[in-house]
Parts: structure tokens; sequence; C-alpha cells
């Protein structure tokens, strides 16, 4: 280390604890308001960067064997308290944000050592050169990629993953910055700098593995979609046929809205649903064609009247009754279905709990959601069962891809 003042040690430990912090929550949805995250944020620096900054006082020489180290937990604890993620994915983002560091250190040291002869002032400045630059490319190339992706990290990480991450990266630390190991020389240099680029490409390499085992689950789920839809279709067939020995025009009714794919998949669930002597109510107020493919259409409004259908046979309910409205407002699609449910359904994390009132097909609607960057509440009163699905459309070209 290159020593310095207890003001020097004050900002170098500042600059990390804000570096860290900085890290973390570009690549998190924070959990409370931005004003309460910031202010939490700023105060959390305050005393962090003087508790070490003290502990540098009290006792340098063990300040420097274990402060790097003991960032992790003391940042770490707080990143996931303010943070809204599974443990797993906060695990990967602070061994990211404290290899950067890692990285900022190396570099502000040995590079004001061989190029500044050791010059505090130098060092300081490098380190805040790349968090720059690091900061900056987080926000233009990289955060955008990584939320885009992060249900599918949500899903996939696991211990293993965390483990693999948090050893690989407290390694290479322990190895670069152990004292004892930093005299100045090339040979030290490159030892520390493939030291930082394996742990580098292993944080790289495990998060392109977990994205790309989320999308080979999403594939999976999509072919699921399509034999539900399949299974609609047989059902619509049958309708078809039972139509034609009663008198299919009579049978068929008025159209509910102007959109084909929408019409079909009413019309047969409707009549399924009187089949079992439910009373249904439709509002349909929808564009004859909007930016959401037909695939994605069918699982949720099947899914959605299965299980209104199911509840209502579970209720036992002398007179049960389903309520849909599907309307288009600007670029968002809002569906509403309330049914008759049984008194015993209970509700976990927002969720009908499994066995009775479970919602049948969840993952797969979930997973729709997931795409459409929507959200769906459900909740139960007075013996009815309600879930509220919001989609955000597409546009015309993210429907063809």
């Amino acid at each position: 280390m290159l020593g310095g003042s207890v003001w020097i040690s004050f900002l170098r430990n500042g600059l990390g604890a804000g570096l860290m912090m900085t890290v973390f929550m570009l690549l998190e949805h924070p959990a409370a308001s931005w004003r309460k995250m910031v202010t939490s944020c700023i105060l959390f620096w305050l005393l962090a960067t003087t508790g070490f900054s003290f502990w540098y006082i009290v006792d340098d020489d063990s300040f420097i064997r274990f402060a790097g180290l003991l960032s992790i937990p003391v940042v770490g604890i707080f990143c996931i308290w303010i943070g809204r993620d599974r443990l797993y994915l906060s695990l990967y983002k602070l061994t990211l944000a404290f290899y950067l560091l890692s990285v900022t250190v190396f570099l502000g040291i040995d590079l004001s050592r061989l190029w500044f002869g050791g010059s505090i002032c130098a060092d300081i400045m490098i380190r805040v050169v790349l968090m720059a630059v690091i900061v900056f490319l987080l926000v233009t190339k990289i955060r955008k990629k990584f939320l885009d992706g992060v249900d599918y990290l949500r899903e996939e990480m696991d211990w293993f993953s965390a483990v693999t991450l948090l050893l690989s990266v407290l390694t290479a630390s322990m190895v670069a910055f152990w004292p004892g190991s930093h005299d100045f020389s090339m040979l030290h240099i490159g030892r520390v700098a493939i030291l930082l680029f394996m742990t580098g490409l292993i944080q790289y390499m495990v998060f392109h593995l977990y994205l790309h085992r989320g999308k080979e689950r999403r594939y999976r789920t999509e072919h699921e979609l399509i034999e539900m839809n399949g299974q609609l279709i047989r059902h619509q067939l049958e309708l078809m046929n039972q139509s034609k020995e009663e008198g299919s025009e009579e049978k068929r009714g008025k159209r509910f809205c102007e959109n084909e794919t929408m019409d079909r998949l009413l019309s047969a669930y409707k009549s399924l649903a009187e089949k079992e002597r439910i009373q249904v109510d439709m509002y349909v107020r929808t564009a004859t064609n909007f930016a959401m493919r037909e695939i994605d259409l069918a699982a949720v409004l099947v899914c959605t009247f299965e299980n209104a259908i199911r509840g209502c046979i579970e209720s036992n309910s002398s007179k049960p009754q389903i309520y849909l409205s599907v309307i288009q407002k600007g670029k968002k699609i809002v569906i509403l279905c309330r049914n008759t449910c049984a008194s015993n359904i209970k509700m976990k994390d927002g969720m009908p709990e499994h066995g009775i009132g479970e919602w049948a097909g969840s993952s797969g609607v979930m997973k729709v959601l997931s795409f459409y960057h929507g959200e769906a509440d459900f909740s139960v009163e007075n013996g009815m069962f309600t879930v509220r699905i919001l989609l955000n459309l597409l546009n015309a070209q993210q429907v063809i891809s």
C-alpha cells in the first residue's frame, strides 16, 4: 500500500464503498423509493467510511490485511437489505462489485508506482478515472442487458454459482493484496493481472451460463404453451362438431370482439363454462390487431378461463359466475377476471397456496408477463377470486422476432 494520512484513508475508503454500492444499485430494481434509497446509501456510506478510516488510525497493519475482504460482508449486508433480489443474484452482484473494486485498487497502486513514483495523488486520480469509466460502461453498455436477463438469472442462479463466484473473487483478492506480496516488480504485476483476468472471465462465464439456461427454460415453457394451445384447438373442434349437430349459427351467438383469435378463445370457453352451468359475463374492448403474439394471448386467456371454471366448480355454489373484461388502453392490455371460489383459499406471497385454489399454469403466465414487462395481482374477497393482469404491448418488430 502507498500509505497516507487519515484523510487519504478516508478518501480511499469512501471511493471504494461508493463504487461497490453504485455497481450494486445500477444492477438493481430498488425495493424502496429512490429518495429513501439514496438517503440510506449516503448515511451508510458515511458510517462505513468513517468506521474503516478509524480502523486504519487504530491499527493500520490489520486494516491492510483484512479491510478489503471485510468490505464484502459489510457492504453486502446493507445492499441485500435495501435490494429486492434473491440472495444468489445479490451475491453475484456483490462479487462483481468487489471484483471491480479490486481492479481499481490494483491498477491505482501499481500504475502509480510504475509511472508516477508511488505518488498518492496519482493513485487517487487513477482510481477516480477508472471508477468513472466503470460507471459509464455500466450505464451505457451493461445495465440494460443485465436487467433484460435478470429474470433468467433470478430463477436459475443457485448456491453453486454463488459459492463459485465468491471463492474465485476471494482467492484472487487474497493473492493479489495480502501483505508480503507487494514487492514492486513486473513479475508481481503480471501475476496479479492474470489472476484478476481469470476471475473476471469466471464472472463473465457464469453470467452467460445462467442466462443461457434461463433462455432454454423459456423455450421449454413456450413449448408447453404450444401444447396448451393445441388442447384449446381440440376443445374448439369438439364444439364445432357439436354446433353442426345442433345448428352452428344459432349456437355460435354474437362475436365478443373483432380480433379473431381472442373471439374464438372466448367463445370456446364461454361454451365450456355454460356446460358446467356457470353464468358468464364478458366485456371486451380491443383493436382488431395489436402487437402481441397469438401464443402468448392464448396462454393468458386459456389459463385465466380454465382457473375460473375450476374455481366455480370447486366452490360448490348453486349460482357460480364468471366475469371477464379485456380492455386495451393505448399500448396496454388490462385483463380482469372474477369468479366464484371456495371459502378456504389462502394466499401466500400474493399467490393462491397449493391445493384448493392453486392457480394452475401460473408459471407459463408469469413467463408471458415477464416477456411483456407486465404485472399480475390476485385477491380473494366475499367468495370471489379476482385476478388482474396488465400487459405492455410490443412493437411490430418484437412480435416478428
